[in-house]
């Protein structure tokens, strides 16, 4: 007997709500619900595996590499790849240096420089993966 994956699962659960569950729906609010569903359905069985780990841990070289810096030994005790360490360190890091690097202060606008290309690879990252979903969360089948 064939064991179906979490994609297969998640398709038939977009098939079911597109083909079943929408066309049944009067409700304008409701549709929207529904177009919103297929879309998390269709996302969950595409998605990439979780890059959490990995960003974590390529936050935290980075934070080793800064250790030196007054702002970052203040919030980095040392190397940890836990994501929720990694992630309290390097906001804290980054809202510090950018509160009080309005004055041009170039010790800080390294660790700006350091930091800052890494987060916003994993933002712009994120986007090109989920930026899918806006069209259903504007509650518009983009196939449709």
């Amino acid at each position: 007997m064939h064991e179906p994956s979490d994609a297969e699962m998640w398709r038939s659960v977009e098939v079911t709500v597109r083909n079943v569950l929408l066309p049944s729906l009067a409700d304008d609010w409701a549709r929207v619900a529904a177009v919103q569903l297929v879309g998390m359905a269709r996302f969950a069985a595409t998605r990439p595996p979780d890059p959490t780990a990995e960003r974590a841990a390529e936050l935290a070289a980075a934070l080793d590499r800064l250790t030196d810096h007054p702002v970052v030994s203040v919030h980095w005790k040392g190397s940890s790849t836990d994501p929720a360490v990694v992630f309290t360190a390097v906001s804290a890091v980054l809202a510090e240096t950018v509160a009080r690097g309005a004055d041009g202060d170039a010790e800080r606008a390294a660790v700006r420089a350091e930091l800052r290309p890494i987060v916003r690879r994993h933002l712009d990252d994120d986007l090109d993966v989920t930026g899918m979903l806006m069209p259903y969360f504007r509650g518009q089948l983009p196939d449709a």
